[in-house]
Protein backbone atom coordinates (compact mmCIF):
# COMPACT_ATOMS: atom_id res chain seq x y z
CA UNK A 1 0.00 0.00 0.00
CA UNK A 2 2.80 2.42 0.93
CA UNK A 3 4.58 1.75 -2.36
CA UNK A 4 1.42 2.48 -4.31
CA UNK A 5 0.81 5.71 -2.45
CA UNK A 6 4.39 6.94 -2.82
CA UNK A 7 4.84 6.22 -6.49
CA UNK A 8 1.32 5.98 -7.83
CA UNK A 9 1.30 5.67 -11.60
CA UNK A 10 4.93 4.57 -12.08
CA UNK A 11 4.84 0.80 -12.62
CA UNK A 12 8.65 0.42 -12.79
CA UNK A 13 9.14 2.05 -9.39
CA UNK A 14 6.37 -0.08 -7.85
CA UNK A 15 8.03 -3.22 -9.20
CA UNK A 16 11.49 -2.12 -8.04
CA UNK A 17 10.26 -1.58 -4.47
CA UNK A 18 8.30 -4.83 -4.13
CA UNK A 19 9.17 -6.51 -0.85
CA UNK A 20 10.76 -3.43 0.73
CA UNK A 21 9.69 -2.86 4.33
CA UNK A 22 10.48 -0.28 6.98
CA UNK A 23 12.47 -1.98 9.81
CA UNK A 24 9.55 -1.70 12.26
CA UNK A 25 6.72 -2.41 9.82
CA UNK A 26 4.38 -5.28 10.85
CA UNK A 27 5.56 -5.30 14.51
CA UNK A 28 2.68 -4.42 16.81
CA UNK A 29 2.24 -3.04 20.32
CA UNK A 30 4.43 -4.77 22.88
CA UNK A 31 7.07 -5.94 20.42
CA UNK A 32 10.49 -5.34 21.93
CA UNK A 33 14.17 -5.93 21.33
CA UNK A 34 17.04 -5.65 23.80
CA UNK A 35 20.52 -5.20 22.36
CA UNK A 36 24.02 -4.79 23.72
CA UNK A 37 25.44 -1.72 22.01
CA UNK A 38 29.22 -1.24 22.10
CA UNK A 39 31.02 2.00 21.24
CA UNK A 40 34.62 3.17 21.58
CA UNK A 41 35.21 5.70 24.37
CA UNK A 42 38.40 7.80 24.63
CA UNK A 43 40.69 7.18 27.61
CA UNK A 44 44.28 7.86 28.71
CA UNK A 45 46.53 4.87 29.35
CA UNK A 46 49.30 4.68 31.98
CA UNK A 47 51.81 6.22 29.60
CA UNK A 48 49.57 9.24 28.98
CA UNK A 49 48.64 8.12 25.49
CA UNK A 50 45.13 8.56 24.09
CA UNK A 51 43.45 5.19 23.59
CA UNK A 52 39.93 4.00 22.83
CA UNK A 53 38.24 1.34 24.93
CA UNK A 54 34.99 -0.51 24.23
CA UNK A 55 32.04 0.45 26.42
CA UNK A 56 28.81 -1.56 26.29
CA UNK A 57 25.24 -0.74 27.35
CA UNK A 58 22.00 -2.63 27.01
CA UNK A 59 19.28 -0.73 25.14
CA UNK A 60 15.65 -1.87 24.96
CA UNK A 61 13.29 -0.63 22.24
CA UNK A 62 9.57 -1.33 22.69
CA UNK A 63 6.68 -0.58 20.35
CA UNK A 64 4.23 1.51 22.38
CA UNK A 65 1.75 2.47 19.66
CA UNK A 66 1.17 1.65 16.04
CA UNK A 67 -1.43 3.69 14.17
CA UNK A 68 -1.56 4.17 10.42
CA UNK A 69 1.92 5.01 9.16
CA UNK A 70 3.30 6.07 12.56
CA UNK A 71 4.97 3.85 15.15
CA UNK A 72 6.19 5.14 18.54
CA UNK A 73 9.16 3.44 20.18
CA UNK A 74 10.09 3.62 23.84
CA UNK A 75 13.90 3.55 24.16
CA UNK A 76 15.37 2.59 27.55
CA UNK A 77 19.00 2.21 28.53
CA UNK A 78 22.02 3.78 30.22
CA UNK A 79 19.71 5.36 32.79
CA UNK A 80 17.70 7.23 30.18
CA UNK A 81 14.28 6.92 28.58
CA UNK A 82 12.94 8.49 25.41
CA UNK A 83 10.10 8.16 22.91
CA UNK A 84 10.77 8.25 19.18
CA UNK A 85 8.12 8.34 16.42
CA UNK A 86 8.85 6.30 13.31
CA UNK A 87 6.95 6.93 10.10
CA UNK A 88 6.54 3.91 7.86
CA UNK A 89 7.34 5.84 4.70
CA UNK A 90 9.40 4.86 1.70
CA UNK A 91 13.07 5.97 1.55
CA UNK A 92 13.83 9.34 -0.04
CA UNK A 93 15.34 7.70 -3.13
CA UNK A 94 12.00 6.00 -3.91
CA UNK A 95 10.78 9.18 -5.56
CA UNK A 96 11.35 9.92 -9.23
CA UNK A 97 10.77 8.20 -12.55
CA UNK A 98 11.44 4.48 -12.87
CA UNK A 99 12.82 2.52 -15.79
CA UNK A 100 13.75 -1.11 -16.42
CA UNK A 101 17.38 -1.11 -17.61
CA UNK A 102 17.97 -4.79 -18.42
CA UNK A 103 19.71 -7.56 -16.47
CA UNK A 104 22.92 -8.07 -14.52
CA UNK A 105 24.57 -11.14 -12.97
CA UNK A 106 25.59 -10.68 -9.31
CA UNK A 107 27.53 -13.22 -7.22
CA UNK A 108 26.64 -14.04 -3.63
CA UNK A 109 29.34 -16.36 -2.38
CA UNK A 110 29.93 -18.93 -5.13
CA UNK A 111 26.45 -18.59 -6.65
CA UNK A 112 25.56 -16.13 -9.40
CA UNK A 113 22.09 -14.65 -9.61
CA UNK A 114 20.51 -13.09 -12.69
CA UNK A 115 18.95 -9.79 -11.66
CA UNK A 116 16.48 -7.36 -13.18
CA UNK A 117 17.95 -3.86 -13.04
CA UNK A 118 15.73 -0.84 -12.35
CA UNK A 119 16.69 2.83 -12.30
CA UNK A 120 14.87 5.60 -10.43
CA UNK A 121 15.91 9.10 -11.51
CA UNK A 122 14.96 12.36 -9.80
CA UNK A 123 15.67 15.96 -10.90
CA UNK A 124 18.50 15.05 -13.28
CA UNK A 125 18.09 18.35 -15.13
CA UNK A 126 18.41 20.44 -11.94
CA UNK A 127 21.36 21.57 -9.81
CA UNK A 128 20.72 18.77 -7.30
CA UNK A 129 19.56 15.35 -8.53
CA UNK A 130 19.55 11.71 -7.56
CA UNK A 131 19.88 8.36 -9.34
CA UNK A 132 19.11 4.99 -7.74
CA UNK A 133 19.79 1.58 -9.28
CA UNK A 134 18.07 -1.49 -7.83
CA UNK A 135 18.93 -5.10 -8.73
CA UNK A 136 16.37 -7.79 -7.89
CA UNK A 137 16.32 -11.57 -8.29
CA UNK A 138 13.60 -14.14 -7.52
CA UNK A 139 16.35 -16.58 -6.45
CA UNK A 140 17.46 -14.36 -3.54
CA UNK A 141 15.17 -14.27 -0.44
CA UNK A 142 15.52 -10.52 0.06
CA UNK A 143 13.83 -7.56 -1.59
CA UNK A 144 17.00 -6.42 -3.46
CA UNK A 145 20.32 -8.10 -4.18
CA UNK A 146 21.94 -4.69 -4.52
CA UNK A 147 20.83 -1.08 -4.58
CA UNK A 148 22.93 2.02 -5.04
CA UNK A 149 21.91 5.65 -4.88
CA UNK A 150 23.99 8.65 -5.89
CA UNK A 151 23.27 12.29 -5.23
CA UNK A 152 24.33 14.63 -8.00
CA UNK A 153 25.54 18.22 -7.82
CA UNK A 154 25.16 19.98 -11.17
CA UNK A 155 25.09 16.59 -12.88
CA UNK A 156 28.23 15.21 -11.21
CA UNK A 157 28.39 12.47 -8.49
CA UNK A 158 28.42 13.96 -5.01
CA UNK A 159 27.66 11.29 -2.39
CA UNK A 160 26.71 7.62 -2.67
CA UNK A 161 25.16 4.82 -0.66
CA UNK A 162 25.10 1.17 -1.65
CA UNK A 163 23.68 -1.99 -0.09
CA UNK A 164 24.80 -5.45 -1.20
CA UNK A 165 23.67 -8.89 -0.01
CA UNK A 166 26.72 -10.91 1.09
CA UNK A 167 25.02 -14.04 2.45
CA UNK A 168 21.44 -15.32 2.38
CA UNK A 169 21.40 -17.89 5.20
CA UNK A 170 23.65 -16.46 7.90
CA UNK A 171 22.99 -17.59 11.49
CA UNK A 172 23.14 -15.31 14.53
CA UNK A 173 22.94 -16.66 18.08
CA UNK A 174 20.35 -14.80 20.16
CA UNK A 175 20.01 -16.31 23.61
CA UNK A 176 19.66 -20.05 23.14
CA UNK A 177 18.43 -19.94 19.54
CA UNK A 178 19.89 -19.50 16.08
CA UNK A 179 18.19 -16.76 14.08
CA UNK A 180 18.28 -17.02 10.29
CA UNK A 181 19.49 -13.78 8.69
CA UNK A 182 20.43 -12.13 5.42
CA UNK A 183 23.83 -10.45 5.73
CA UNK A 184 23.79 -7.03 4.04
CA UNK A 185 26.72 -4.64 3.67
CA UNK A 186 26.01 -0.92 3.39
CA UNK A 187 28.67 1.52 2.16
CA UNK A 188 28.23 5.30 2.37
CA UNK A 189 30.81 7.59 0.73
CA UNK A 190 31.04 11.37 1.10
CA UNK A 191 34.29 13.03 0.08
CA UNK A 192 37.24 11.36 1.83
CA UNK A 193 35.00 9.58 4.36
CA UNK A 194 33.59 6.08 3.89
CA UNK A 195 31.30 4.31 6.37
CA UNK A 196 30.88 0.54 6.05
CA UNK A 197 28.04 -1.13 7.94
CA UNK A 198 27.26 -4.84 8.10
CA UNK A 199 23.81 -5.87 9.27
CA UNK A 200 22.48 -9.37 9.89
CA UNK A 201 18.81 -8.78 9.06
CA UNK A 202 15.97 -11.04 10.12
CA UNK A 203 12.21 -10.95 9.70
CA UNK A 204 11.87 -12.47 13.19
CA UNK A 205 13.49 -9.62 15.11
CA UNK A 206 11.65 -6.32 15.78
CA UNK A 207 13.64 -3.66 13.95
CA UNK A 208 14.79 -6.43 11.59
CA UNK A 209 18.46 -6.35 12.68
CA UNK A 210 19.95 -9.13 14.85
CA UNK A 211 23.52 -7.83 14.71
CA UNK A 212 25.35 -4.78 13.36
CA UNK A 213 28.97 -3.68 12.91
CA UNK A 214 29.96 -0.19 11.77
CA UNK A 215 33.42 0.98 10.71
CA UNK A 216 34.47 4.34 9.32
CA UNK A 217 37.42 5.14 7.06
CA UNK A 218 38.99 8.50 6.29
CA UNK A 219 41.35 8.78 3.33
CA UNK A 220 41.58 4.98 3.29
CA UNK A 221 42.48 4.52 6.98
CA UNK A 222 40.10 3.14 9.60
CA UNK A 223 38.98 5.62 12.27
CA UNK A 224 39.33 3.63 15.49
CA UNK A 225 37.03 5.88 17.51
CA UNK A 226 34.13 5.37 15.09
CA UNK A 227 33.76 1.60 15.46
CA UNK A 228 30.47 0.40 16.97
CA UNK A 229 28.68 -2.91 17.35
CA UNK A 230 25.15 -4.01 18.23
CA UNK A 231 24.14 -7.54 19.27
CA UNK A 232 20.54 -8.48 20.07
CA UNK A 233 20.37 -10.44 23.31
CA UNK A 234 16.60 -11.06 23.43
CA UNK A 235 13.44 -10.04 21.60
CA UNK A 236 9.68 -10.42 21.59
CA UNK A 237 7.76 -9.90 18.39
CA UNK A 238 4.01 -9.34 18.15
CA UNK A 239 2.21 -9.01 14.81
Amino acid sequence: MLVALAVQGDAAVVEALKGYKHPWEDFGNGSSVTAKETIMRPDIDKSGKLVYRPVANEITSTVMAAAGEKTTLKIEGAGQESYIPYYLAQPSWARGRGELKGTESIAIGSAKHECQVYQIALDLNKDAGQVTVICKSPTVPYWAVRWRTETLAQGRPNTSEEELVLEVDAKVKVGDRDVSCVLVQSTVEAGATKTVKKEWRSEEVPGRVAKREVRQYREGKEVESSFSQMDVVRFKGKR
